[in-house]
């Protein structure tokens, strides 16, 4: 009976694992036609998806007006808390340090419950590690690779985010130091013309989920990508939004099977 049940665990966790390791890599980009059982049939196939989301709360408009507090390095290397709206009127806005918690004090996972309704049925429910922050014009978040079930990326307010993806096989040609993939060259990486990715511009009200297995850097649209795409713009009679240009609103959520927790950790 014992060894009954030990096999029955070895085929479930295999069978997980199988799951868990494959990946389309393929670099093609799905969009779910809505939430729900639709939405779980695109996240199942383990590619790219990119989603648009209704207004979420992490924008000037709301956060200027809201009770959230953040928190900054203060006197002396110490803590300070103050009010977002003091935060955000800062001149040169200091660090964020609690990106998670403020996105606690917002709500945040309320507002992606369609992408909660997606997860597949094995998936921990909810959100793990997520967090909201403001990338200056000329910042990036550093090269990740994901090893939850399915990492989301999203912009909801300002310049358009740019994000950089590769597939993991791609992965023993980068540095392990690699943080900015934009500023790579070949002195830093022999191997970088081996390594094919891609591009996604992300806008407000936008996000881009990545499933296990992939890797991703993002960064503000720049202000000569901007006025470039504004020229292409002229030619075919698209407008491109004023604010296309500075620092961008963004905001990270994870989600997660078992296996894919143990393997964050295991990672970190």
């Amino acid at each position: 009976m014992v060894w009954a049940l030990l096999v029955l665990v070895a085929v479930i966790v295999g069978v997980h694992w199988w799951e868990y390791s494959r990946s389309v890599q393929e670099y093609t980009l799905s969009q779910p036609p809505g939430p729900g059982s639709d939405m779980r049939t695109v996240l199942s196939e383990k590619t790219p998806v990119v989603m648009e989301l209704e207004k979420l709360p992490w924008r000037p408009a709301v956060a200027e007006k809201a009770p959230w507090s953040v928190e900054i390095v203060g006197g002396s290397d110490s803590t300070a808390s103050i009010s977002v709206g003091a935060w955000l009127a800062e001149k040169n806005r200091p660090a964020l340090l609690n990106a998670e918690s403020l996105a606690a004090q917002m709500d945040l996972p309320a507002g992606l419950a369609e992408l909660d309704a997606g997860r597949g049925w094995w998936w921990l429910p909810g959100f793990q590690d997520c967090g909201v922050d403001i990338i200056p014009a000329g910042g990036w978040l550093g090269l990740t690779w994901v090893t939850a079930e399915r990492q989301w990326i999203g912009c909801s307010h300002g310049a358009p985010l740019k994000i950089w993806l590769a597939h993991s096989r791609y992965r023993p040609f980068l540095p392990a130091s690699a943080d900015n993939p934009w500023t790579l060259t070949v002195a830093e990486a022999p191997w970088l013309g081996r390594v094919q990715y891609m591009e996604v511009v992300v806008h407000p009200g936008w996000c881009v989920g990545l499933p296990a297995q992939w890797g991703w850097a993002a960064a503000p649209v720049a202000a000569s990508e901007v006025a470039a795409a504004s020229e292409v713009a002229a030619a075919s009679e698209v407008a491109v939004a004023s604010d296309a240009v500075g620092e961008s609103w963004c905001w990270l959520a994870s989600q997660h099977s078992p296996l894919s927790m143990v393997m964050t950790m295991g990672a970190n």
